[in-house]
């Protein structure tokens, strides 16, 4: 009878802790990540602190991707990778990510962003600059916003204009045509 309380006992405490520690959910881990990112203050420490932080982070967004692309929030995470993979100099996963988002998720509610996201990275962050690309996402984000911000439309045409000029040519050129008091 002793024997049968005990196996009996054992078996409900092993029940009840769940027979181990339970992994927690990706969703679980991208919230804590944002806790840390939120406390972080977003920029201190040293470079590789900060990469590896990132790498880790971009990681589990991927996860969650692999996991639940149809998850509502996945076309939010697959931004945070772009932004992610830019905030640390990986302008070809950045642009990757980019991508995806752009093409998987046709309806995502920033597509206006990241399609000038894309159009200046192609300006300025890619090597070999694309004008082609340039010319073409910048007019993509004209034709699908035609209620963009007067302000934002000028200088998206303006630089339309001047795609022949690097990104850096076309900045001076700014600079330049301002005049001065």
């Amino acid at each position: 009878m002793k024997v049968i309380f005990f196996i009996t006992t054992l078996i409900f405490i092993l029940l009840a802790c769940g027979g181990g520690k339970k992994e927690d959910s990706v969703h679980t881990k991208i919230v804590q990540y944002e806790d840390s990112i939120a406390q972080w203050g977003g920029g201190q420490g040293d470079i590789d602190r900060r990469n590896d932080f990132a790498n880790r982070y971009i990681s589990v967004l991927q996860q969650a991707y692999n996991e639940e692309p149809e998850n509502p929030k996945t076309p939010g995470y697959l931004d945070r990778i772009h932004m992610w993979y830019s905030t640390i100099g990986d302008a070809n996963n950045s642009m990757k990510w980019a991508k995806i988002l752009l093409e998987k998720y046709p309806k995502y509610e920033n597509r206006e962003m990241l399609l000038e996201s894309i159009a200046s990275m192609y300006d300025s962050e890619i090597i070999p600059r694309d004008s082609l690309k340039v010319k073409e996402y910048y007019t993509q984000l004209l034709k699908e916003f035609p209620n963009l911000d007067k302000e934002k439309r000028n200088d998206i045409e303006n630089r339309l204009k001047y795609n022949n000029l690097t990104f850096e040519a076309y900045l001076m050129k700014q600079i330049n045509d301002i005049e001065l008091p």
